[in-house]
């Protein structure tokens, strides 16, 4: 990929990262720092005062073709995924961020590192949605004054090329060695701008106490993808990657929740689910464990295990362009990990039944290459015969593999919608069952 131009400059965004209650247009500000040579340029939202920000949408529309535009988030314990759709002389990124800690810090976000292509030209316009912690989109305001700062150099217009090869360039990632664990990354040489994964896998009885990625002993951000996996954009040189893992198990993760209780029998599932970056609470200090969740909710967090893989435009009537679960769906849709309700129709935003999450988790652990050939007899449960036949081979699946128990000794419930203390308990047992993400 060619190298980022040194500056980006008369960026413009339509939306602020402020409550919809209490919109203060202009009161925000994007700071855009360039880094000329490593092709990178910092995005950070500065101004968002004592407001809760967790999860945002960033549309940027740029004149210009960008089709390898990337985005790597800044901390852990966050989800980002950037898509670039290039349509002739015209590029609209989109860039999610989810974290299930608040991204503002003492009024000040910071995004991640924008990685788009040399001459790049300033975006024409942008958008920015502000989604709550159940990932609904939760309002927008007006638009955002933008500092610009490349090494120095005063924003102005620039587009003119800063340096292009039209040949394309690989880098190496090299691993130091480890002891107590182990560290592998995909690929081993890269592009400029593309996504390379790091898994992390301790010995028994030990946990990762540092991993730090480097290049011309600058420090490269990581995107935590939770259960050991993180990712970085690759710059235009080679990594350093080195690693420890230290003896003891992991610290323990701190809830917020008022509402789970210890000693509570999804309480472990809870703290798992959480402190991996699976599944974020309804607010500050609430988890809603028995609200219900979505079908968009699951398939977005099977994505994002995945790795957040790209994907085209799904098929489905009901599943917008632009939504938070678009790209997951038209993943899951691609792979056969779903297939929706027959008539057009997906139905993200309606409650997942039961069945529904096995046949979609076992749709999931086929695509990975899992064994999902186990079967467990159901004929003790009266309403056995209530299962939907689509779902009866996955019921018995995901029962045999202990992902799913009864509601009851006599019941399994399979049309019952799944409470989010349900699914963080099945989504754990998903996850150390195939060890996810060694």
């Amino acid at each position: 990929m060619k190298r980022l131009c040194a500056i980006l400059s008369s960026l413009a965004l339509i939306a602020a990262l402020l409550c919809p209650a209490a919109a203060a247009s202009g009161s925000s500000v994007l700071w855009v720092q360039g880094s000329g040579g490593s092709g990178n340029v910092q995005l950070t939202l500065q101004n968002l005062g004592a407001q809760e920000v967790n999860s945002v949408q960033l549309e940027l529309t740029l004149e210009g073709s960008y089709p390898n535009a990337s985005f790597a988030g800044d901390g852990n314990g966050r989800y980002s995924h950037c898509k670039a759709d290039a349509s002739g002389n015209r590029t609209t990124v989109t860039i999610y961020i989810d974290s299930v800690k608040t991204l503002n810090q003492s009024g000040t976000a910071m995004l991640g590192t924008l990685t788009l292509g040399s001459s790049c030209t300033a975006p024409s316009s942008a958008r920015l949605t502000v989604l709550d912690h159940g990932l609904n989109a939760s309002g927008s305001t007006g638009s955002v004054p933008v500092q610009v700062n490349s090494n120095g150099s005063s924003g102005g217009n620039n587009n003119s090329s800063s340096g292009s090869s039209g040949s394309s360039s690989k880098y190496s990632v090299r691993v130091g060695s480890v002891e107590h664990g182990s560290i592998t990354v995909r690929p081993t040489s890269a592009e400029a701008g593309e996504t390379v994964t790091i898994t992390t896998r301790p010995d028994s009885g030990y946990r990762l106490s540092e991993l730090t990625v480097t290049a011309n002993r600058r420090t490269i951000s990581l995107s935590d993808k939770g259960n050991g996996v993180y990712s970085f954009a690759m710059p235009g040189s080679s990594v350093e990657i080195q690693g420890a893992f230290a003896a003891g198990a992991s610290t323990p993760v701190e809830l917020p929740f008022t509402d789970v209780a210890a000693g509570v029998w999804y309480y472990d599932a809870v703290e798992y689910v959480y402190e991996h970056g699976l599944m974020a609470g309804t607010g500050a200090s609430t988890f809603s464990p028995e609200l219900f969740t979505s079908r968009g909710m699951i398939v977005t967090i099977l994505h994002r295990m995945a790795g957040s893989p790209a994907a085209g435009s799904s098929a489905f009537l009901d599943v917008s362009a632009g939504q938070y679960y678009a790209d997951a769906v038209a993943w899951a849709a691609a792979n056969g990990v779903v297939s929706g309700y027959g008539d057009g129709r997906f139905g993200p935003n309606d409650s997942i039944t039961r069945e529904q999450m096995v046949v979609i988790l076992q749709g999931f652990a086929r695509l990975q290459g899992w064994d999902v050939s186990n079967r467990a007899d159901l004929s003790i449960y009266e309403d056995a015969g209530s299962i939907s036949g689509y779902a009866v081979e996955a019921m018995r699946w995901a029962r045999s593999e202990g992902l799913i128990n009864g509601t009851s000794a006599t019941t399994l419930t399979p049309t019952g919608t799944t409470t989010r203390a349900q699914a963080a308990v099945i989504l754990r047992g998903f996850c150390e069952k195939w060890s996810f993400g060694g």
